[in-house]
């Protein structure tokens, strides 16, 4: 049941499956890292995403990703880019021992790879999310877990498919006010 991936046999089980790419992978040299924040809304099972902002320059404008972005010298690992990205793009801080491990690196273009950094974060309220306009973020979006959920207020998001096709997903927006698109 669905419902359960959240719960504390969830978490476990998930650590425990990841343990040994974890131990692997986050010291592993990369080239940005993104969290991919597991949480509740209103207690349905849900994904975090950030929407970027259409006025960015080049080819991930408009898009809906997870909060991360480029791997700085002084970040110790993948673990902590994730982690210090998702703080400054959304003001969410999560304690690194929400992390419930890290997945296999994706190549985002030739030679650049993206590690996914999986952690819960637990009940969320999108009202006490801060967007930095300093970001490329425009805002955030919730994408429920629970099969024939019903959209949340914003309605369905469009979002890029493999190959560039679109396809809704249940997403509930957050854009502070006077917050730029």
């Amino acid at each position: 049941m669905l419902p359960d991936c959240l719960s504390a046999e969830g978490e476990r089980r998930c650590r425990r499956l990841l343990a040994g790419a974890t131990a692997r992978l986050r010291a592993r040299p990369a080239a940005a890292a993104v969290l991919v924040p597991l949480c509740s809304v209103r207690g349905v099972p849900a994904l975090l995403y950030t929407l970027r902002s259409s006025r960015l320059a080049g080819r991930h404008k408009g898009d809906v990703s997870f909060p991360g972005g480029k791997c700085d010298p002084t970040d110790r690992d993948v673990v902590q880019t994730a982690l210090r990205e998702t703080r400054e793009e959304l003001g969410l801080v999560v304690p690194e021992e929400h992390v419930w491990g890290v997945l296999r690196p994706l190549q985002d273009q030739p030679k650049a790879s993206v590690v996914p950094v999986l952690a819960g974060v637990g009940p969320l309220d999108l009202q006490s999310l801060r967007p930095n306009p300093e970001e490329p973020c425009s805002g955030s979006l919730v994408g429920h877990l629970k099969s024939g959920a019903h959209p949340a207020p914003a309605g369905n998001q469009s979002t890029r498919a493999g190959g560039g096709a679109l396809r809704a997903v249940p997403a509930a927006a957050q854009n502070p006010p006077g917050h730029p698109r």
